[in-house]
């Protein structure tokens, strides 16, 4: 059976720079793969964000010329979003060839809504929570710790009975920021979710140790990226949430192996992918048992074109994600290959 490959790339503008603990993101940058086999075409997409154990846009881009010359080479760990493209899309090839391809989740899933760094949040936490939200997130690391504390505070006395908040740090704080952050936590331990990532990779043990200290839940995020990572992904391993985003962890189906036991630990997050890698995430969803936590994907909103399903909402929007025309996507793009 005959397999081709062949692929364009995609630059996206943030409707506004994200911020974060390193920085401002202005643009989104990737692939949309397309693959074909006995008159059957499956689509793929290429994410990665190196600062989270990937490959380069540059390297990502050489793999997909050998790659096309030879859609079977065997691919690195080192390119985990060349090998979760790819392995999907063969994947959805043979699901439509034996006639078992998904029809749709019959599952509701909830959807975290991502706040704006910094006071901005404040006001952007009452829309999101008029508008149904039971979780939010909101990133720090971003400006002085003192006045998020006082961000913290504000938006803390704002929530709604029942919304719990995430708090993501990206790795940046310092061992002393955390441990103030751990000590504002714990008193509203109730009201929060989890924080997340506050050291880098490396310092897992740190974070394991004051998490039982404070009692407030410590989730790793870059920590499981990368090749390195993968020991996180074991069962006992961690014993608080683990923050998964599938499109830079390798072969999808390596990945639904080694997520299987630890279901109830994952929160699911994105990466700021186009409907296609979307699909792709819903599959794999689709495999798994349920988590509890509400999906990391409030980020329909943060471009301004025709790659993604036009809004989220507190529910995950299974049917415009399904129904979306990935023919008529990909024919959106320019020629790369």
């Amino acid at each position: 059976m005959e397999f081709r490959l062949s692929y364009r790339a995609y630059r996206r503008a943030f409707r506004r720079p994200l911020l974060t603990a390193r920085g401002e993101w202005a643009f989104r940058e990737g692939f949309i793969l397309c693959g074909e086999s006995s008159g059957r075409r499956a689509f793929g997409e290429i994410a990665p964000i190196p600062s989270f154990g990937s490959e380069s846009i540059e390297q990502a881009s050489a793999m997909l010329d050998e790659l096309v010359k030879d859609p079977d080479l065997e691919i690195p760990d080192s390119f985990p979003s060349c090998a979760f493209a790819l392995s999907g899309i063969k994947s959805a090839l043979r699901k439509k060839s034996s006639g078992a391809e998904s029809r749709g989740i019959s599952q509701s899933y909830l959807v975290a809504g991502l706040l704006p760094a910094g006071g901005a949040a404040i006001e952007s936490a009452s829309a999101k929570m008029a508008s149904g939200y039971e979780a939010l997130k909101w990133k720090i690391g971003v400006g002085p710790t003192d006045e998020e504390l006082s961000i913290a505070a504000q938006l803390f006395e704002r929530l709604a009975p029942g919304v719990k908040l995430r708090i993501d740090a990206n790795g940046g704080l310092s061992r002393e920021e955390m441990e103030q952050w751990l000590g504002f936590l714990s008193p509203v331990r109730e009201q929060i979710e989890f924080l997340e990532q506050p050291l880098a990779v490396g310092f897992e043990s740190e974070m394991a140790e004051a998490s039982a200290a404070s009692g407030v839940p410590i989730a790793l995020d870059e920590s499981l990226n990368a090749a390195e990572g993968r020991r996180w992904l074991k069962a006992a391993a961690w014993s608080g949430p683990l923050v998964i985003k599938p499109l830079l962890m390798g072969s999808v189906e390596v990945l639904e192996a080694s997520l299987r036991p630890l279901a109830k630990q994952l929160v699911f997050s994105s990466v700021f992918e186009s409907s296609v890698g979307l699909r792709q995430v819903v599959g794999l969803l689709e495999a798994l048992p349920q988590s509890p936590y509400a999906l990391g994907f409030d980020t329909f909103d943060f471009f301004d074109d025709n790659l993604s399903v036009d809004s989220a909402g507190p529910i995950f929007p299974l049917q415009p994600i399904f129904q979306t025309d990935l023919d008529a996507l990909w024919n959106l793009l320019p020629h790369s290959s």
